[in-house]
């Protein structure tokens, strides 16, 4: 009987400790923006129970049929609102961002400077595999020149939906 309740203590004691799959990065991408000649990654490094920080960069070659050279760079904060129910980086986020691309098309220098908000839904399976949608409004402000005349931002300045669909890695 000694035995028996040391070993039901011992297990008790082994067992409070452990809890579901915590990740602490995720390294994800568009598919959808792969088959249109854009090359992206983000990277989500979880903070705490509640938050985490995303980078991301992106080469796109193509768009709508012509050929681009553009390189993007942005970031964002991400809180998770069911951090009470779900592990971190699992369940409904908010997160603000910002983004500036840079690129080139025939004879067309341009930038975007792009800030923005997104609420979403992320799941992160027990196995590593992230599944991530989100949408929300995004301010896009562009800039550049076209041989030697530049164009004023006035009339190169909207709002438009933006929308994530990523899979990815969790580890």
């Amino acid at each position: 009987m000694k035995n028996l309740i040391v070993t039901a203590v011992l297990t008790f004691l082994l067992c409070a400790g452990v809890k579901a799959q915590s990740y602490d990065a995720i390294i994800k991408t568009n598919p959808i923006s792969l088959a249109f000649g854009n090359f992206n990654a983000t990277y989500e490094h979880v903070l705490n129970e509640k938050s985490s920080i995303l980078g991301s960069l992106s080469y796109q070659y193509r768009l709508l049929g012509v050929d681009v050279n553009a390189f993007g760079i942005g970031g964002a904060y991400r809180y998770y609102f069911t951090h009470a129910k779900k592990e971190v980086p699992s369940g409904f986020y908010v997160n603000p961002r910002i983004r500036l691309t840079f690129g080139s098309a025939a004879e067309v220098n341009y930038g975007a400077f792009q800030l923005g908000g997104e609420v979403g839904y992320q799941w992160a399976w027990d196995s590593g595999f992230v599944l991530d949608l989100g949408i929300g409004p995004n301010f896009t402000s562009l800039f550049g020149s076209y041989e030697d005349i530049a164009f004023d931002n006035d009339g190169a300045t909207f709002i438009l939906p933006s929308l994530t669909i990523a899979i990815g890695y969790a580890w």
